[in-house]
Protein backbone atom coordinates (compact mmCIF):
# COMPACT_ATOMS: atom_id res chain seq x y z
CA UNK A 1 0.00 0.00 0.00
CA UNK A 2 1.42 3.39 -0.96
CA UNK A 3 2.09 6.32 1.38
CA UNK A 4 -0.73 8.80 1.89
CA UNK A 5 -0.28 12.55 1.59
CA UNK A 6 -0.62 12.72 5.38
CA UNK A 7 2.30 10.30 5.82
CA UNK A 8 4.43 12.37 3.43
CA UNK A 9 3.64 15.58 5.32
CA UNK A 10 4.57 13.95 8.64
CA UNK A 11 7.85 12.71 7.14
CA UNK A 12 8.61 16.18 5.77
CA UNK A 13 7.89 17.65 9.19
CA UNK A 14 10.29 15.21 10.89
CA UNK A 15 12.99 15.96 8.32
CA UNK A 16 12.53 19.69 8.83
CA UNK A 17 12.72 19.35 12.61
CA UNK A 18 15.90 17.32 12.17
CA UNK A 19 17.46 20.05 10.06
CA UNK A 20 16.48 22.70 12.60
CA UNK A 21 17.98 20.72 15.49
CA UNK A 22 21.17 20.14 13.50
CA UNK A 23 21.47 23.85 12.76
CA UNK A 24 20.91 24.68 16.42
CA UNK A 25 23.80 22.40 17.36
CA UNK A 26 25.96 24.09 14.75
CA UNK A 27 25.14 27.57 15.99
CA UNK A 28 28.11 29.52 17.24
CA UNK A 29 28.52 30.03 20.97
CA UNK A 30 29.99 33.19 22.50
CA UNK A 31 31.02 31.52 25.79
CA UNK A 32 34.34 30.07 24.55
CA UNK A 33 35.47 33.58 23.59
CA UNK A 34 34.48 35.53 26.70
CA UNK A 35 37.31 36.75 28.96
CA UNK A 36 39.89 35.29 26.60
CA UNK A 37 42.96 36.78 24.96
CA UNK A 38 43.24 35.14 21.56
CA UNK A 39 46.27 35.29 19.31
CA UNK A 40 45.58 35.50 15.60
CA UNK A 41 44.50 37.69 12.72
CA UNK A 42 41.15 39.19 13.71
CA UNK A 43 39.78 38.59 10.21
CA UNK A 44 40.31 34.86 10.84
CA UNK A 45 38.89 34.91 14.37
CA UNK A 46 35.84 37.16 14.01
CA UNK A 47 33.87 34.83 11.67
CA UNK A 48 33.56 32.35 14.56
CA UNK A 49 31.90 34.89 16.86
CA UNK A 50 28.08 34.57 16.89
CA UNK A 51 25.78 37.11 15.25
CA UNK A 52 24.65 40.03 17.44
CA UNK A 53 26.59 38.80 20.46
CA UNK A 54 28.81 41.83 21.18
CA UNK A 55 27.56 44.79 23.22
CA UNK A 56 30.35 47.21 22.32
CA UNK A 57 33.41 47.20 20.08
CA UNK A 58 36.24 49.38 21.38
CA UNK A 59 39.42 49.17 19.37
CA UNK A 60 42.58 51.11 18.62
CA UNK A 61 43.02 49.90 15.04
CA UNK A 62 46.36 50.25 13.25
CA UNK A 63 46.35 53.70 11.61
CA UNK A 64 48.92 52.97 8.92
CA UNK A 65 50.71 56.23 9.73
CA UNK A 66 54.09 54.84 10.85
CA UNK A 67 56.82 52.75 9.25
CA UNK A 68 56.22 49.85 11.63
CA UNK A 69 55.24 46.64 9.85
CA UNK A 70 52.51 45.91 12.40
CA UNK A 71 50.95 49.34 11.75
CA UNK A 72 49.23 48.21 8.54
CA UNK A 73 45.60 49.15 7.99
CA UNK A 74 43.27 46.16 8.29
CA UNK A 75 41.03 45.51 5.27
CA UNK A 76 38.20 47.81 6.34
CA UNK A 77 35.61 46.32 3.99
CA UNK A 78 36.17 42.83 5.42
CA UNK A 79 36.30 44.20 8.96
CA UNK A 80 33.00 46.06 8.63
CA UNK A 81 31.29 42.94 7.32
CA UNK A 82 32.19 41.20 10.59
CA UNK A 83 31.54 44.22 12.82
CA UNK A 84 28.02 44.67 11.44
CA UNK A 85 27.25 40.99 11.88
CA UNK A 86 28.47 40.55 15.47
CA UNK A 87 27.42 43.86 17.07
CA UNK A 88 24.02 44.02 18.74
CA UNK A 89 21.44 46.37 17.22
CA UNK A 90 21.96 48.90 20.02
CA UNK A 91 25.72 48.36 20.26
CA UNK A 92 28.30 51.08 19.65
CA UNK A 93 31.40 50.59 17.53
CA UNK A 94 33.99 52.99 18.97
CA UNK A 95 37.29 53.27 17.09
CA UNK A 96 40.27 55.53 17.71
CA UNK A 97 41.84 57.25 14.73
CA UNK A 98 44.03 60.16 13.65
CA UNK A 99 44.80 62.22 10.57
CA UNK A 100 44.09 60.67 7.19
CA UNK A 101 43.03 57.40 8.85
CA UNK A 102 40.11 59.23 10.48
CA UNK A 103 38.87 60.26 7.03
CA UNK A 104 39.36 56.77 5.59
CA UNK A 105 37.59 55.17 8.55
CA UNK A 106 34.55 57.45 8.41
CA UNK A 107 34.21 57.13 4.64
CA UNK A 108 34.53 53.35 4.88
CA UNK A 109 31.14 53.17 6.62
CA UNK A 110 29.36 56.52 6.25
CA UNK A 111 25.90 55.07 6.87
CA UNK A 112 26.83 54.01 10.42
CA UNK A 113 29.05 56.96 11.36
CA UNK A 114 27.39 59.25 13.91
CA UNK A 115 30.01 61.58 15.42
CA UNK A 116 33.54 61.75 16.75
CA UNK A 117 34.96 62.64 20.13
CA UNK A 118 38.30 64.45 20.35
CA UNK A 119 40.80 63.19 22.90
CA UNK A 120 43.30 65.95 23.73
CA UNK A 121 46.56 64.43 24.95
CA UNK A 122 48.77 65.76 27.72
CA UNK A 123 51.88 65.19 25.61
CA UNK A 124 51.98 65.95 21.88
CA UNK A 125 53.72 63.79 19.28
CA UNK A 126 55.46 64.35 15.91
CA UNK A 127 58.52 66.09 17.38
CA UNK A 128 60.70 65.06 14.42
CA UNK A 129 58.60 67.33 12.22
CA UNK A 130 58.24 70.18 14.74
CA UNK A 131 60.03 72.65 12.43
CA UNK A 132 57.78 71.73 9.51
CA UNK A 133 54.30 71.28 10.99
CA UNK A 134 52.38 71.60 14.28
CA UNK A 135 52.84 68.98 16.96
CA UNK A 136 49.95 66.54 17.18
CA UNK A 137 48.02 67.11 20.36
CA UNK A 138 44.84 65.11 19.78
CA UNK A 139 43.40 61.88 18.47
CA UNK A 140 39.89 61.12 17.29
CA UNK A 141 37.40 58.63 18.68
CA UNK A 142 34.90 57.73 15.94
CA UNK A 143 31.48 56.44 17.02
CA UNK A 144 29.36 54.23 14.76
CA UNK A 145 26.08 52.40 15.34
CA UNK A 146 23.06 50.97 13.50
CA UNK A 147 20.34 52.24 15.83
CA UNK A 148 20.58 54.53 18.83
CA UNK A 149 23.23 52.86 20.93
CA UNK A 150 23.50 52.57 24.68
CA UNK A 151 24.49 56.06 25.84
CA UNK A 152 25.22 56.90 29.46
CA UNK A 153 26.37 60.55 29.51
CA UNK A 154 29.18 61.04 32.01
CA UNK A 155 28.06 64.14 33.85
CA UNK A 156 30.52 66.64 35.32
CA UNK A 157 30.07 69.32 37.96
CA UNK A 158 29.92 73.04 37.23
CA UNK A 159 28.30 76.16 38.61
CA UNK A 160 24.54 76.23 38.99
CA UNK A 161 22.63 78.84 36.97
CA UNK A 162 19.13 80.08 36.25
CA UNK A 163 18.62 82.02 33.00
CA UNK A 164 14.87 82.30 33.31
CA UNK A 165 12.32 81.37 30.66
CA UNK A 166 13.50 81.13 27.07
CA UNK A 167 11.00 82.52 24.55
CA UNK A 168 9.45 80.75 21.59
CA UNK A 169 11.80 80.35 18.67
CA UNK A 170 10.56 79.79 15.14
CA UNK A 171 13.83 80.23 13.31
CA UNK A 172 17.26 78.70 13.61
CA UNK A 173 19.08 75.51 12.76
CA UNK A 174 16.95 73.18 14.87
CA UNK A 175 13.43 74.33 14.05
CA UNK A 176 10.72 75.54 16.41
CA UNK A 177 10.61 75.03 20.15
CA UNK A 178 8.30 76.24 22.89
CA UNK A 179 9.22 78.39 25.92
CA UNK A 180 11.24 76.56 28.55
CA UNK A 181 12.91 77.38 31.83
CA UNK A 182 16.69 77.30 31.37
CA UNK A 183 18.45 76.36 34.58
CA UNK A 184 20.97 73.87 35.96
CA UNK A 185 21.85 72.56 39.39
CA UNK A 186 25.48 72.44 38.29
CA UNK A 187 25.55 69.13 36.44
CA UNK A 188 26.95 69.37 32.91
CA UNK A 189 26.39 67.01 29.99
CA UNK A 190 29.64 65.90 28.36
CA UNK A 191 30.82 67.57 25.18
CA UNK A 192 32.82 65.96 22.41
CA UNK A 193 36.24 66.85 23.83
CA UNK A 194 38.00 64.56 26.31
CA UNK A 195 40.66 66.68 28.02
CA UNK A 196 43.64 65.86 30.20
CA UNK A 197 44.01 68.84 32.54
CA UNK A 198 42.18 69.81 35.69
CA UNK A 199 40.27 72.97 36.60
CA UNK A 200 37.93 72.75 33.62
CA UNK A 201 34.39 71.96 34.71
CA UNK A 202 33.23 70.94 31.23
CA UNK A 203 36.03 68.53 30.32
CA UNK A 204 36.66 64.89 31.23
CA UNK A 205 40.10 64.33 32.70
CA UNK A 206 42.14 61.59 31.05
CA UNK A 207 45.88 61.12 31.45
CA UNK A 208 48.10 59.64 28.76
CA UNK A 209 49.38 56.07 28.99
CA UNK A 210 52.81 57.38 30.07
CA UNK A 211 51.20 59.13 33.03
CA UNK A 212 49.60 55.86 34.17
CA UNK A 213 52.85 53.91 34.44
CA UNK A 214 54.90 51.62 32.23
CA UNK A 215 54.25 51.80 28.49
CA UNK A 216 54.31 48.41 26.79
CA UNK A 217 53.16 49.27 23.27
CA UNK A 218 54.24 52.05 20.86
CA UNK A 219 50.63 53.26 20.45
CA UNK A 220 49.30 52.29 23.89
CA UNK A 221 46.13 54.09 24.92
CA UNK A 222 45.39 55.09 28.52
CA UNK A 223 43.22 52.77 30.58
CA UNK A 224 41.24 55.77 31.82
CA UNK A 225 40.26 56.73 28.26
CA UNK A 226 38.90 53.21 27.78
CA UNK A 227 37.04 53.38 31.08
CA UNK A 228 35.34 56.63 30.12
CA UNK A 229 34.25 55.26 26.74
CA UNK A 230 33.08 51.94 28.20
CA UNK A 231 31.01 53.68 30.89
CA UNK A 232 29.46 55.86 28.19
CA UNK A 233 28.57 53.24 25.58
CA UNK A 234 27.87 50.05 27.57
CA UNK A 235 26.33 48.72 30.77
CA UNK A 236 27.76 46.55 33.58
CA UNK A 237 28.17 42.91 32.58
CA UNK A 238 28.30 43.71 28.86
CA UNK A 239 30.80 42.09 26.49
CA UNK A 240 33.44 44.46 25.08
CA UNK A 241 35.43 43.37 22.02
CA UNK A 242 38.89 44.71 21.22
CA UNK A 243 40.07 42.97 18.06
CA UNK A 244 43.52 44.61 18.03
CA UNK A 245 44.17 44.68 21.76
CA UNK A 246 47.94 45.26 21.80
CA UNK A 247 49.09 45.33 25.41
CA UNK A 248 45.51 45.03 26.69
CA UNK A 249 44.70 48.51 28.03
CA UNK A 250 41.06 48.41 26.90
CA UNK A 251 40.69 44.92 28.39
CA UNK A 252 41.79 46.33 31.75
CA UNK A 253 39.29 49.16 31.26
CA UNK A 254 36.54 46.56 30.83
CA UNK A 255 37.50 44.73 34.03
CA UNK A 256 37.62 47.95 36.05
CA UNK A 257 34.16 48.91 34.77
CA UNK A 258 32.57 45.53 35.59
CA UNK A 259 32.38 44.32 31.99
CA UNK A 260 33.49 41.15 30.26
CA UNK A 261 35.87 41.23 27.32
CA UNK A 262 37.17 39.47 24.24
CA UNK A 263 40.69 40.39 23.20
CA UNK A 264 42.30 39.49 19.87
CA UNK A 265 45.92 40.32 19.05
CA UNK A 266 47.93 39.28 16.01
CA UNK A 267 51.15 39.51 18.06
CA UNK A 268 53.43 39.69 15.04
CA UNK A 269 56.23 41.94 13.80
CA UNK A 270 56.42 44.05 16.96
CA UNK A 271 59.70 45.17 18.50
CA UNK A 272 59.48 47.13 21.74
CA UNK A 273 61.66 50.23 21.37
CA UNK A 274 62.55 48.78 17.92
CA UNK A 275 65.02 46.28 19.42
CA UNK A 276 63.29 43.81 21.73
CA UNK A 277 60.88 41.11 20.42
CA UNK A 278 57.73 41.38 22.49
CA UNK A 279 55.04 38.84 23.36
CA UNK A 280 51.90 40.94 23.73
CA UNK A 281 49.72 38.01 24.68
CA UNK A 282 51.89 37.46 27.75
CA UNK A 283 51.87 41.18 28.52
CA UNK A 284 48.05 41.19 28.32
CA UNK A 285 47.81 38.20 30.64
CA UNK A 286 50.21 39.69 33.17
CA UNK A 287 48.42 43.05 33.20
CA UNK A 288 45.00 41.36 33.55
CA UNK A 289 46.24 39.25 36.48
CA UNK A 290 47.57 42.34 38.25
CA UNK A 291 44.39 44.32 37.59
CA UNK A 292 42.19 41.59 39.09
CA UNK A 293 44.16 41.96 42.34
CA UNK A 294 43.29 45.64 42.69
CA UNK A 295 41.06 46.60 45.60
CA UNK A 296 38.74 48.64 43.38
CA UNK A 297 37.69 45.50 41.48
CA UNK A 298 34.23 44.83 42.89
CA UNK A 299 32.83 41.46 44.02
CA UNK A 300 30.33 41.59 41.14
CA UNK A 301 33.25 41.94 38.72
CA UNK A 302 35.10 39.06 40.33
CA UNK A 303 32.02 36.89 39.73
CA UNK A 304 32.40 37.57 36.01
CA UNK A 305 35.89 36.13 36.26
CA UNK A 306 35.20 33.07 38.42
CA UNK A 307 37.03 30.89 35.93
CA UNK A 308 40.72 31.60 35.34
CA UNK A 309 41.47 33.93 32.45
CA UNK A 310 42.75 31.78 29.62
CA UNK A 311 44.75 32.60 26.56
CA UNK A 312 45.02 30.97 23.18
CA UNK A 313 48.59 31.58 22.36
CA UNK A 314 51.29 30.29 20.06
CA UNK A 315 54.26 32.60 19.69
CA UNK A 316 55.37 33.04 16.08
CA UNK A 317 51.81 32.05 15.23
CA UNK A 318 51.30 30.59 11.76
CA UNK A 319 48.21 31.63 9.81
CA UNK A 320 46.13 28.48 10.17
CA UNK A 321 42.60 28.24 11.46
CA UNK A 322 43.02 30.04 14.78
CA UNK A 323 39.59 29.02 15.93
CA UNK A 324 40.75 25.40 16.18
CA UNK A 325 42.25 26.52 19.49
CA UNK A 326 38.85 27.63 20.80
Amino acid sequence: MGSTSKDIKEEDKRLLEGVIQKKKKQQKDIKPFVNKVIQGDCLNILPSIPDKSIDMILCDLPYGTTQNKWDSVIDLQALWAEYERIIKDNGAIVLTAQGIFTAKLILSKEKLFKYKITWIKSKPTNFLNAKKQPLRKHEDVCVFYKKQSVYNPQMTKGEAYDKGVRKDQYTGSYGEFKPQHVKSDGERYPNDVVFFEEDHDDFVYVKTAESEGEVYHPTQKPVELGRYLIRTFSNPGDIILDNACGSGSFLLSAILENRRFIGIEKNEDVLLHRIQPTDYIKICMDRISETLKREEVTPSTRKLFKKPITKYHTLNYLETDATNQL
